[in-house]
């Protein structure tokens, strides 16, 4: 080995703790990368080996002509298949549990050539099956369902027993979302079955299938043949029609990945630049206090080249050290994080591959930033003068006040070792900017993990409680009138009942976008309403209240007119107003003014209730599905805790990143305030020699950094703040308004947690205080 390995070697032994503080940063902002970045990909792949091999509508048409829609599809070049199918939501019954399911028919003997089903137990339909059903995966979970095991479904004739004869997966139910507007859904008030397609029509009630599916040659998306179809399919009277991406589940899994992705990115990115200022501090402290032996080194015969790879190295083994490990755990990690998620959604294929590419890039990442970080000290040390640097350095200048001293002329009559404290700040700018820039890192991290957890609180908070203020929901087998409604206030334990309309409707002004529009009772009692401006305000009975994100898609603003079309009819309406919902991008309206633009009355299909204090939701729910009329109950409860279901992954992964930030955060402030105290050695031995006592010199050290990390706190807060809205704005769409939450709570935990952090960190180096050598250290000054 050279004498500069030799020298490398011992430095790195002698500052061990600092570079295991950059190693542990470095390693986990590599761990995180190639952990996310990896499970993106095998969800990606899982979700395109799906929809290849079960062959997932490119396009998908609900009512009008589809019989002529599909003629004219399968003349269309690109496309491989056409399917006609029949699909309704009809009340289906568990025990004594009744709830709106979804009937989809499906050819028997044969998978259809479009949108094919995993049979995950059991066997597939048959053409003698008249009373036989498959299952979908998430409904079989929840009722424990297995082949042999009956339901009931509510058809034109009745209640039909029905047998499930399969538990089935399909690519339409990964996630399984009822439409676009109603994502979340929970297993008692939602699921899916499918059943002969002569037997679908039948409960359903049609004379004939009422959708039609298209899946292009090999399932590559085509732009243009798209936009072909979908405009056919509005020529023809379609109630709904839409392209893959937005397909309800497909769309609400992109919109999971999209943010799966910039995350994978984001996250690593801080911990990385995190990791790449430790190590800029650590080897800048090196450079300076080796100012004399670089200059030895030079004026022996030592190159500028030599000194420069040397100081390099500084970098590139902890680089290495952390990054290599940390590709190696991440992407082990990757394995572990997408065989849960895709178990949980049950997606019928799952793909697990080795991507090298990942775990070049995890390493690349971790050497580039600790090597970026390296070559500003490394150069500097390397245009060193040998005879300035063997002179040393001697601070130019007389002492004076500090900045806040000069402000505040009175703190000039502080004791000594306060205003030395004060003027350690300003006097090495260097030092103090490093111990800011720890502490604004370190908050950065934590609050954008934090601050992610808050928002999905709040969110579901100011939906589920805020917004929604029913306790539940009945669904009529048809159209009710006023009566019908009312009388549900005659079950013991409901205090009130509201009358609702749900339809699918199309809105149209420079964009269309297809939503569920709601109608109210004017003065609803059942929802509440918030605009942009996070104000309640009335439901109106001049016109619709859209959801917010409507305003860029339609481009209207309110008092312009749109379109609205339901079930062929079309009309205008005017936009009273936008509101600020979590949850979709649904449109409002009071039954008054539909009323008046329809000239007609309307009826209910469903009815918003609220239990009197005390009431028994179980007893509540059995009166109620007894009622002749009534097909299903929805428990608003029900659907808070599949949300909060659905929301484990992501704060799991939050928690993940929370706690990587933390231990980040530690390793950032305690690598900062080690270097600041310990390029302060001659400085504090010196004080020593003269008489000051160990544990003032403490107090003054820890004075002055603890008084920086104050001043670092405000800008680590504001920082933060931009960050974590930048994360959760990457969660954004028509979908999802994730608007970025932060409890004041968070932000003072938060702060205080980063001084205990800063103050903890010292203790190593204030312990060396005790155990200096003084004439030595002088010793070595003097030379």
């Amino acid at each position: 080995m050279t004498p500069l390995h030799h020298k490398l070697l011992r430095d790195i032994r002698a500052q061990r703790a600092q570079f295991i503080a950059v190693i542990v940063t470095i390693f986990l902002g590599v761990t995180l990368f190639a952990a996310s970045y990896d499970s993106y990909q095998n969800l990606a792949a899982s979700y395109e080996s799906t929809f290849t091999e079960f062959r997932f509508a490119n396009v998908t048409m609900s009512g009008g002509d589809v019989a002529g829609f599909a003629d004219v599809a399968r003349q269309e070049p690109g496309v491989d298949s056409v399917e006609l199918r029949t699909v309704g939501d009809v009340p289906l019954q568990m025990g004594g549990l009744k709830l709106l399911g979804r009937v989809v028919g499906m050819p028997p003997d044969a998978q259809p050539s479009v949108n094919q089903v995993r049979i995950a137990d059991g066997s597939y339909l048959a053409a003698s099956d008249t009373d036989t059903a498959l299952a979908e995966e998430h409904m079989a979970d929840h009722f424990k369902l297995a082949p042999g095991s009956t339901f009931e479904v509510l058809g034109p004739t009745g209640w039909q027993t029905m047998a499930v004869g399969g538990v089935a997966s399909s690519p339409e139910y990964i996630w399984p979302a009822r439409n676009r507007q109603e994502l979340l859904t929970s297993p008692d008030n939602f699921a899916v079955v499918f059943v002969p397609e002569r037997l679908a029509q039948v409960i359903v009630g049609t004379d004939g299938p009422n959708e039609a599916i298209v899946y292009y040659i090999d399932g590559v998306e085509d732009e243009a043949l798209t936009d072909l179809l979908l405009a056919e399919a509005a020529s023809r009277g379609a109630t709904v029609s839409f392209a893959r991406d937005d397909q309800p589940s497909n769309a609400a899994l992109s919109e999971d990945l999209k943010g799966f992705e910039e995350l994978a990115l984001f996250f690593p990115m801080l911990f990385l630049a995190a990791a790449g200022m430790a190590t800029y501090v650590m080897i800048g402290r090196l450079v300076h206090a080796q100012r004399p032996q670089i200059g030895v080194l030079l004026a022996n015969g030592f190159t500028r080249r030599q000194v420069l790879s040397h100081y390099l190295g500084y970098g590139v083994i902890p680089g290495l050290i952390g990054a290599i490990p940390g590709a190696v755990a991440g992407v082990v990690l990757a394995r572990v994080i997408t065989g849960f998620y895709t178990e949980m959604l049950s997606v019928p294929s799952t793909l697990i591959r080795f991507y090298p590419a990942t775990l070049l890039a995890g390493v690349a990442f971790g050497l580039v930033a600790s090597i970026l970080a390296a070559i500003g000290p490394a150069l500097l040390a390397s245009r060193i003068a040998p005879a300035e640097a063997m002179r040393g350095s001697a601070p130019a200048g007389r002492g004076r006040p500090s900045i806040v001293e000069r402000i505040v002329p009175s703190l000039r009559r502080l004791p000594v070792p306060w205003r030395m404290a004060l003027r350690g700040i300003e006097r090495n700018p260097r030092r103090t900017l490093f111990t800011v820039l720890g502490v604004v890192l370190s908050l950065t991290l934590v609050l954008v993990s934090w601050g992610m957890l808050d928002t999905i609180v709040n969110l579901m908070d100011k939906q589920f409680v805020q917004i929604q203020q029913e306790d539940a929901t009945v669904y009529f087998a048809g159209p009710v009138g006023t009566d019908d409604v009312l009388a549900l206030q005659e079950v013991p334990g409901i205090a009130a009942a509201e009358s609702v309309l749900q339809t699918p409707v199309v809105l149209v002004g420079d964009d269309r976008y297809e939503s569920i529009l709601t109608t109210f009772d004017s003065g609803t009692a059942m929802h509440r309403f918030f605009g942009d401006d996070g104000r309640e305000r009335p439901l109106p009975d001049d016109g619709l209240l859209l959801g917010g994100a409507m305003k860029g898609i339609l481009g209207v603003s309110a008092g312009d007119s749109v379109q609205l079309s339901v079930s062929g009819y079309a009309t205008e309406a005017r936009v009273a107003g936008f509101i600020d919902e979590p949850l979709g991008t649904a449109a409002y309206a009071s039954r008054t003014y539909v009323e008046t633009v329809v000239g007609a009355t309307l009826p209910a299909t469903s009815a918003l209730i609220r239990y009197d204090e005390g009431a028994v939701v179980d007893e509540v729910r059995a009166g109620l599905v007894e009622m002749d009329g009534v097909a299903a109950f929805e428990d608003a409860n029900a659907l808070y805790d599949t949300a909060q279901k659905y929301m484990i992954f992501f704060y799991l992964f939050v928690g993940v990143m929370l706690l990587f930030g933390g231990a980040m955060a530690f390793a950032l402030i305690f690598s900062a305030m080690s270097v600041n105290i310990a390029e302060r050695t001659r400085e504090v031995a010196t004080l020593l020699a003269v008489g000051t006592e160990r544990h003032q010199i403490s107090r003054m050290i820890t004075a002055e950094n603890m008084m920086v990390a104050l001043f670092g706190i405000p800008l680590g807060l504001g920082f933060g703040y931009l960050a974590a809205k930048q994360a959760m704005a990457s969660f954004e769409s028509d979908l999802f308004a994730f608007d970025l939450y932060i409890r004041p709570s968070t932000l003072v935990v938060s702060a205080l947690a980063i001084l205990v952090v800063a103050l903890l960190s010292q203790w190593p180096g204030l312990r060396a205080i005790g155990h200096l050598d003084i004439a030595k250290i002088v010793k070595e000054r003097s030379l």
